[in-house]
């Protein structure tokens, strides 16, 4: 149901009265995105694969199969979790996040390739 003229003009009123007393709040709250939280979601479902890993792990000290499982539940809805989040920043088109994981990971691959050349020469001249 769209807004009668009425309720437009009080809305705009509202919009310029918050630009006016807070401006900092008006331009987060304006920029603020489904990639921003669904980022934060992912940055949760990492801190709860850690955390479920770190129950898994636990188990065999504290010899509780039950921790054991409820480590893999955690982890597995943690994983869950954040594909879903990816795929919801992938679907929203966030920056090209995959690009950004490919990228680096080459890097990091082309960095990894350089340093094991570079010990080669270094044993063949030595």
């Amino acid at each position: 149901m769209p807004l009668s003229d009425r309720e437009q003009q009080i809305l705009s009123d509202i919009e310029s009265r918050l630009r006016e007393e807070d401006p900092k709040l008006a331009h987060t709250v304006s920029t603020a995105d489904v990639s921003s939280g669904a980022r934060r979601a992912i940055k949760l479902a990492v801190v709860g694969l850690v955390v479920g890993f770190i129950m898994l792990l636990a188990t065999v000290p504290a010899g509780s199969v039950i921790l054991g499982v409820a480590g893999f539940v955690v982890m597995l809805a943690s994983v869950v979790f954040g594909g879903t989040q990816l795929k919801r920043l992938g679907a929203q088109g966030g920056g090209d996040l995959s690009g950004q994981l490919r990228g680096g990971l080459q890097r990091y691959l082309r960095d990894r390739r350089g340093e094991r050349s570079g010990d080669q020469e270094r044993d063949d001249t030595g």
